[in-house]
């Protein structure tokens, strides 16, 4: 289930578009090793990327540039590495969405933002 808040930004916000704070399980399977599956849950969202916490189950580091199939809910995405927070077997995965597949309740939540946004 989501849990979606809205974030109330400083002026001084430097992102080209708000995260919108979620809790929403998900499902990721690098590309590279398509055995592979980690579970985590989504932080944040916005209409380019997402920040993931994985908290086991990493056997490495998650390097920029490889590319993830990531599933929450009616949620799929295609989504490259940005960053890595990491902490010992967990850390936190900074997404740039490259394709939003089938949409679902996180799509859901951007758009009611970017309506609800003046400007």
């Amino acid at each position: 289930m989501l849990d979606s808040g809205r974030r109330d930004y400083a002026m001084d916000e430097r992102r080209s578009e708000p995260r919108i704070d979620v809790k929403a399980p998900v499902v990721m399977t690098p590309l590279a090793t398509v055995t592979t599956r980690l579970s985590g849950h989504v932080v944040n969202v916005s209409g380019r990327g997402l920040k993931v916490r994985v908290d086991a189950g990493l056997k490495g580091k998650p390097a920029s540039g490889e590319v993830y199939r990531v599933q929450t809910g009616d949620d799929l995405m295609l989504c490259e590495v940005r960053n890595w927070q990491g902490e010992g077997e967990g850390g936190a995965i900074g997404f740039q969405i490259l394709h939003w597949g089938d949409l679902g309740e996180l799509s859901r939540v951007i758009k009611t933002l970017k309506a609800s946004c003046p400007g």
